[in-house]
């Protein structure tokens, strides 16, 4: 008897013109693609990934509630660049639909690959230690039209606001429908699990500060339904917020009292428990994330690098 978690990716109905369909990732667990029914076709927000299963799957839905892929449907959203999410894209345009995405996610958001030579200067071993699920960079179709943050479009019956929040990817958008008090926030804010925040090669920045100032922004909009790119909706926003904060400031709090007793590499920090992820993910991708929190501190002049040959180790700030 097998111990995997079952998942369901059935069609849920969240309105008589929306609804969101569960698509399988490799571990079989869900990310979300949410059709808007409009006068002329579907509307797609998020795509799911590229693989036959989850295509397969994408389809079926949409038969489910009464329509067909190919007939139907008229565009695809991309909230960001990440595979799990643009799968669709090469199909819908291959019908000639549209593909609609923000402009950082085909330019800066597609430099998303893990530089080794950057990562062993922070500690990372030769061998680049436990292996698990990561990220890596890929090639998807560029979109029909750009997004910038403001923008007002008409997707379905959907009457949507561009909110672009950058920190998990440089272009990753929400999309607020005020009149419904709707808010799709993708991989930005989710129910429980945290949003991976990370400094993957020397050309990242601070995306975490950029994060950080992408949850204050989502507090202004008035939402009654978060409708999130992984797991169930949920309509506690401001408290998710929060709560989001508090575990990003208890992880800065970590590091800060971990470095009183010295200076560290990024990977040596990974001994703190609440800087690791839970996820079978690998090692060069928790170094990562624990890189992003270590930028963070440093443009707030808490922290500085202390640069040598061949490795990078931090220390508070005299």
């Amino acid at each position: 008897m097998s111990g995997r978690k079952q998942f369901s990716y059935e069609p849920e109905r969240l309105a008589d013109d929306l609804y969101v369909i569960p698509l399988p990732l490799q571990d079989g667990s869900p990310v979300n693609s949410y059709v808007s029914i409009g006068r002329d076709g579907l509307f797609l927000v998020d795509g799911g990934l590229g693989s036959e299963q989850a295509q397969a799957t994408l389809r079926a839905g949409i038969r489910t509630i009464g329509y067909d892929f190919d007939r139907d449907v008229r565009g695809l959203l991309v909230t960001h660049g990440h595979n799990d999410h643009v799968g669709a894209a090469q199909a819908v345009l291959d019908r000639g639909g549209q593909v609609l995405a923000h402009h950082l996610e085909t330019t800066a958001g597609g430099n998303q690959a893990f530089d080794d030579a950057f990562l062993h200067r922070h500690g990372l071993p030769p061998d680049g230690g436990p292996r698990g699920f990561t990220w890596r960079s890929f090639a998807w179709p560029k979109p029909t039209r750009a997004l910038e943050d403001g923008e007002r479009l008409c997707w379905g019956n959907l009457d949507l606001h561009v909110v672009w929040c950058p920190g998990h990817t440089p272009g990753l958008i929400c999309l607020h429908e005020p009149s419904r008090g709707l808010l799709f926030t993708t991989d930005h804010v989710m129910r429980r699990a945290p949003t991976p925040v990370s400094v993957r090669n020397a050309e990242h920045d601070n995306p975490l500060g950029e994060y950080l100032a992408s949850v204050d922004k989502l507090r202004s909009k008035t939402v009654q339904t978060v409708l999130p790119g992984h797991g169930r909706p949920f309509h506690h926003l401001r408290q998710r917020l929060d709560q989001i904060q508090a575990e990003i400031q208890h992880q800065l709090d970590l590091i800060q009292a971990h470095l009183r007793g010295g200076p560290a590499t990024a990977y040596e920090l990974l001994t703190l428990s609440a800087l690791r992820d839970r996820r079978p993910i690998a090692t060069r991708y928790q170094l990562s994330l624990v890189l992003a929190r270590l930028r963070f501190l440093e443009s707030l002049g808490r922290l500085r690098a202390l640069e040598s040959a061949h490795t990078i180790r931090y220390a508070l700030a005299e």
